[in-house]
């Protein structure tokens, strides 16, 4: 019974917002975006050397790690979980305070030919952190909750993604072009709200030694649907 009736409520919640996307649709249709403006050229740039490209690589990781642990520590002396410290500190040194007050600084620690090792530096660290997170959990703590872990889950996909897809209304003449349609834009700005920061959520909880409690396992497990449904 009890089954029968979350499965009631999930399909009702489905089906709700699949009809609110389409509302937003039907205003959206009538909406009109301003032309595509001209691409800027890029310059081609030649290839790193690899002994300049290892250079250039650590001497990123050592100013990342350096900001991240200085951060993250003044924000544990607030009290504050480390995590936070550190997308702080990555927002510091990224385009949009270091890069737009100090252009040049930012091209020598953090040139372009570099980012790609550093996109996959941050992924294998992000891939093997996960692991080590769901090794730790405690899959006995989800007995007889997986119902309430999925609706939770699935809540905290749909109201973000309605509210980022209504939102489109007001940001498509602004920021879209004619060659894409309404549709696709409100369902890319329902979908970038919708994604859930699972990482951050488990360093959170990792911080705060909650990771192997209840509440904690249940939080992991609600994070995780979110993500693999996103």
């Amino acid at each position: 019974m009890q089954k029968s009736r979350i499965a009631a409520i999930y399909a009702t919640m489905i089906g709700a917002s699949v009809g609110v996307f389409f509302l937003i649709r039907f205003f959206g249709r009538t909406l009109v975006a301003p032309e595509a403006s001209a691409p800027l050229g890029s310059g081609s740039s030649a290839a790193p050397h690899a002994d300049s490209a290892l250079t250039q690589v650590l001497l990123a990781l050592i100013v990342i790690i350096i900001a991240a642990r200085l951060f993250g520590a003044a924000f544990r002396r607030m009290n504050q979980p480390e995590v936070i410290g550190e997308m702080i500190a990555g927002i510091l040194l990224g385009p949009s305070l270091l890069g737009h007050v100090a252009p040049g600084l930012s091209a020598q620690l953090f040139p372009v030919t570099v980012l790609p090792f550093l996109s996959v530096i941050a992924q294998i660290g992000v891939i093997l952190y996960m692991f080590l997170v769901g090794v730790e959990l405690d899959t006995k703590l989800l007995q007889h909750r997986l119902g309430i872990s999925i609706g939770i889950s699935q809540a905290s996909i749909v109201t973000p993604f309605l509210l980022g897809s209504a939102l489109a209304l007001w940001l498509y003449p602004m920021l879209s072009t004619r060659g894409v349609p309404f549709t696709e834009f409100a369902l890319f700005m329902g979908v970038a709200m919708s994604v859930t920061a699972f990482p951050v959520l488990a360093r959170i909880l990792t911080d705060r030694h909650m990771q192997t409690t209840r509440i904690g396992a249940i939080a992991l497990a609600c994070a995780a649907a979110d993500d693999v449904t996103a």
